[in-house]
């Protein structure tokens, strides 16, 4: 028979594991040909969500997934993998943390040195009727090498 303390530890181990899913999802979603809409928006954060990037403060579901067509459209391929896991939980949300490597090509025949980025994720997830979304995201960079994207009308240099 399980008792009260190993039922917590089961719930725990389930939410945790649903949690680092949630990360998988988001992750595994940046390096697929995915229209990043609205829809796609609500499977990952809440929709008062808050993204925290270095370039630009994001709120709710639209403003994220209209930041992620617009930057992905600058990327021929990507390749992101998130690892290092740590989940705290809270009375009503979940605090994780991991670490993010992005990798960025650049479109054309001859493309420049890729980006490549190395990244702290800081981010709070709560439960919802659909299972657990980011409420808030943070993206923080920790070292970055290559050449950033070419925002059409720049110099291809």
């Amino acid at each position: 028979m399980i008792d009260q303390r190993e039922q917590q530890e089961l719930r725990e181990l389930l939410d945790r594991q649903r949690v680092v899913a949630l990360v998988d999802h988001y992750v595994h979603t940046l390096d697929e040909p995915v229209t990043f809409d609205e829809e796609w928006a609500r499977s990952l954060f809440t929709e008062d969500v808050r993204l925290e990037h270095e370039v630009a403060d994001l709120h709710g579901v639209q403003e994220v997934a209209a930041a992620h067509q617009l930057v992905r459209a600058h990327w021929d391929r990507t390749l992101h993998l998130s690892t290092n896991h740590l989940i705290e939980f809270g009375p009503e949300h979940a605090h994780l943390t991991a670490r993010l490597l992005a990798v960025h090509v650049h479109p054309g025949e001859h493309p420049r040195d890729p980006l490549i980025a190395a990244n702290v994720i800081d981010a709070d997830a709560v439960q919802t009727g659909a299972g657990w979304r980011f409420q808030r995201f943070g993206l923080r960079n920790i070292w970055k090498t290559g050449h950033p994207a070419v925002v059409s009308g720049e110099d291809d240099q």
